[in-house]
């Protein structure tokens, strides 16, 4: 499989940590030192008519971006696979309104419902329907949270940890055009896989959905309380997501027999700055191997791997790390999911 398109898209103007103590009186400093995010983007009902509003206006965006760079068409494609942890609506599929809005039809189309390791869960997805005779097709990941925020009022009860989730996160979306045949330029797939880690072990984060009932009653410490949108056991995130993350390397050398200090561009895991940074240390990844991106784009969960993956290109078209490796981790907490993929760029034509 080879990946010839990239894209990434963010809507409206970044949201400064000052903007974020302003707007739901958290503070700037704690937001500094605990997330080590600097900014996020979010899609808001009032911006200008050309922002995306939705997961389904960031997904379009991110598609046609990602067609016109590998230079393609949208008939060319043979399915479109869309990542999301919060689609537009329970139906229709967010990727089916996608699909009408690029003006794809006569197409499988498959909408996963995942979250950080979302990019690689839709190239694992793609890899297998091109190994089925598909010759072309395209996989986006997007999310939108501001739906899932809590009112101001709600965000002056809550505790540190709940405060930390709810300020890692932002909105976007990013995909890739992936093709069955080797030749050409863009990214040649090395190794990829995907799997759950999570039998046995409680979840680290949970998001949940609603009716128009809204959130049930559930006992509190002084009585009944609405159940909360979402958990997350940030402590075991911050113990296992580093040691994932380096199992998942050692994974990718193994099989490539690349040196990780070799490696021309290393996409670190992106649940915030503070663990990114950390984890790069631990792994001894140099400031000009790593591809990060979520300090000033915010956790955008299942869009993160493709904004890098973008980003990557254009350091590699820049003329860094020409004729590059690439390697990739995801961990996703919800149920321990890990994945990781190696690339290799190439101009033109696979070196078989």
């Amino acid at each position: 499989m080879r990946l010839s398109g990239f894209s990434e898209v963010l809507p409206g103007e970044p949201v400064t940590n000052r903007d974020m103590a302003e707007r739901f009186g958290l503070h700037e400093k704690w937001l500094d030192m605990m997330t080590g995010n600097r900014t996020r983007y979010f899609c808001t009902p009032d911006s200008p008519p050309a922002v995306p509003k939705s997961t389904g206006d960031l997904a379009v965006a991110a598609a046609l971006a990602a067609l016109d760079d590998a230079g393609a068409d949208v008939a060319s494609l043979d399915f479109l696979v869309l990542t999301t942890a919060s689609p537009d609506h329970l139906m229709p599929a967010t990727v089916n309104l996608v699909a009408d809005r690029i003006g794809l039809n006569d197409v499988p189309t498959f909408q996963l419902t995942s979250g950080c390791a979302g990019a690689l869960t839709g190239l694992y997805t793609a890899r297998a329907l091109l190994s089925s005779g598909l010759r072309r097709g395209l996989v986006i990941g997007a999310d939108t949270c501001m739906k899932l925020f809590p009112s101001t009022g709600e965000i002056a009860t809550m505790s540190p940890a709940e405060l930390i989730n709810f300020a890692l996160f932002g909105d976007g979306a990013g995909a890739a055009v992936v093709d069955a045949d080797p030749d050409g330029p863009g990214l040649l797939v090395e190794h990829l896989f995907l799997r759950t880690t999570g039998m046995g072990r409680k979840p680290a984060q949970t998001i949940r959905w609603f009716g128009t009932s809204g959130a049930p009653l559930v006992d509190g410490p002084s009585g009944p309380v609405r159940e909360p949108w979402g958990e997350e056991d940030y402590k075991a995130i911050e113990h296992h997501v580093p040691e994932h993350a380096e199992s998942i390397y050692k994974e990718l050398v193994a099989e490539t027999g690349w040196a990780l200090d070799e490696v021309e561009h290393v996409l670190l895991p992106q649940l915030n700055g503070v663990m990114t940074n950390a984890i790069g240390k631990r792994l001894g990844v140099r400031p000009d191997q790593a591809v990060n991106c979520v300090a000033d784009t915010g956790n955008n969960g299942n869009a993160v791997p493709f904004i890098q993956l973008n980003r990557a290109m254009r350091r590699i078209r820049s003329g860094v790390g020409v004729g590059g490796r690439l390697l990739v981790a995801n961990i996703e907490s919800s149920k321990w999911i890990t994945s990781g993929l190696a690339l290799r760029h190439q101009t033109r034509a696979a070196a078989r």
